[in-house]
């Protein structure tokens, strides 16, 4: 009895100690994190999210001061699958709360700047059974409020997410701070006063709807300072015209039954991503004025319209198009003058198009090291397009085939009828090149067969990756006696 009294003294006096060393070293490690430049500090707190800053701040009396002044918001995350009582946070009384919450935090922040603001706010509904959804007035009111708060405090960096439809804040365009600039919801945006100059340097539009054409005017005349620009989904817009000296990097993202015609012209672009898909190119027109373009990504279809300019500059190039029986001439032209093109990512649709005859091209890449071709599979009609498109690129060192369908045989009738032979007898110079090669299998043996190829001719080969299905155990086989007489490294892997 005496010795468990002593072990239960002994005990309060450990835990006694424990807890003051921890208070020690509790309070040591907020002086050291205090000690730190403010500015350290504020880039510290810019990781943390509105929820975890808010637990941050009850450390300390110097911790609730940084959490009024930190210049970065991120009111993302928000909204919890179930709140602490169990109920459902699609429940308007719970939003509201947190509303008031984030109203009385800005309040008490006064005029301390906003250098990056971003809201991640999603619509609710009224009944978890129920569809319907219940965007309520008072909501509407307050995320505005929020939004113009953060106008009101110089806001640098702003990024909005709603995925209800909201009146837009046009008081946004008037802030003189805004460097950048990124809205998803599906609001109207109307034309700001092109008298007004924006020191926007980033804007990023999706899912909005722009009222008139005079807002990409607007762009033009009135963002002297604007780099990116990056439009997806804008609903029913027909004519995109924009004309920038400062503009680096333009992005266009959208559906079907869009812009009928997009027109970019910029003298610093050079990055230009295209997405552009329609049912008829009839009427379409495409037109880029970018001496200095470096990298194109063009996606969708053809249009008969198109003058994309000299791309003696393009470095790398992704085409992945959906071209009709009669967009050769158009095709032709826009690979021809893309003759310095180092990083080249094409697909088989855009293959058969420009060499449908399996005949020579104009087409010549003399700089190109880099091929990646997306591939249904090795059918006969593909090879000799194949054939003819390699032919133009002696100096290729890596190439990738990839391979992406469905196992359904239909797909692969007609791919055995090349073998090593006939890729022997084209002469081809890329296979004195090549150092690295990767290879999706289909079914049939014409792609085992251009494998065996590099295999057994490309003498600078270092490395072959082969990506094979499982029923394709013989080809394996094959490959493996065509790996004898190669130095380099071949790595079987199956496709999963």
């Amino acid at each position: 009895m005496i010795e468990g009294l002593r072990l239960r003294k002994l005990g309060v006096q450990l835990n006694n100690t424990l807890a003051t060393a921890s208070r020690s070293e509790s309070m040591t490690m907020v002086d050291r994190f205090s000690d730190l430049p403010i500015g350290v500090t504020h880039h510290i707190l810019s990781f943390l999210n509105i929820r975890d800053l808010t637990c941050f701040s009850i450390a300390s009396k110097r911790c609730i001061e940084l959490y009024l002044s930190t210049p970065s918001l991120d009111f993302g995350d928000l909204l919890p699958k179930r709140t602490p009582k169990g109920s459902s946070h699609f429940t308007c009384e719970f939003r509201l709360k947190l509303l008031s919450s984030l109203d009385r935090f800005l309040l008490k922040r006064g005029d301390n700047k906003i250098k990056y603001f971003r809201l991640f706010w999603t619509g609710h509904l009224i009944k978890n059974r129920d569809r319907t959804p219940c965007f309520c007035v008072n909501e509407n009111f307050r995320i505005v409020n929020l939004i113009h708060n953060a106008v009101r405090c110089n806001v640098e960096v702003l990024d909005i997410f709603l995925d209800e439809k909201l009146a837009f804040p046009f008081s946004i365009f008037l802030c003189e701070t805004l460097k950048s600039l990124v809205i998803n919801m599906p609001s109207v945006v109307k034309t700001p006063s092109v008298a007004f100059s924006s020191n926007l340097e980033y804007l990023e539009l999706m899912n909005v709807e722009i009222k008139d054409e005079g807002f990409f005017k607007w762009i033009s005349c009135s963002c002297k300072s604007i780099k990116e620009l990056i439009l997806c989904g804008l609903g029913r817009i027909k004519n995109i015209t924009i004309e920038s000296s400062s503009l680096e990097k333009f992005e266009l993202y959208d559906g079907f039954c869009t812009p009928i015609h997009l027109n970019i012209s910029g003298e610093k672009l050079e990055t230009i991503r295209v997405s552009w898909r329609f049912r008829s190119s009839k009427g379409k027109s495409l037109n880029i004025f970018a001496p200095k373009l470096k990298y194109l990504f063009w996606r969708g279809n053809v249009m008969k319209k198109a003058n994309l300019g000299k791309l003696e500059c393009v470095e790398e190039a992704s085409m992945f198009l959906e071209p009709k029986a009669d967009d050769f001439d158009n095709l032709l032209k826009v690979f021809c003058s893309m003759h310095r093109v180092e990083y080249l990512v094409i697909n088989e649709a855009t293959i058969k198009a420009l060499f449908s005859e399996g005949g020579s091209t104009q087409a010549r890449f003399n700089n190109l090291s880099y091929l990646e071709m997306d591939i249904r599979s090795f059918s006969d009609e593909l090879v000799p397009a194949l054939v003819s498109l390699l032919r133009g690129m002696p100096n290729l060192c890596t190439l990738y085939v990839g391979y992406h369908s469905s196992r359904d045989t239909k797909s692969d009738v007609g791919a055995s009828r090349f073998d090593v032979e006939h890729w022997k007898l084209q002469h081809l110079e890329f296979i004195h090149q090549t150092e690295e090669v990767t290879i999706a299998l289909s079914s049939g043996s014409n792609g085992i067969e251009f494998a065996r190829y590099i295999l057994e001719n490309a003498e600078k080969l270092e490395q072959m990756t082969i990506i094979h299905l499982p029923e394709q155990s013989d080809a394996v086989q094959k490959l493996n006696e065509s790996k004898m007489m190669s130095k380099a490294t071949v790595i079987f892997k199956e496709d999963s």
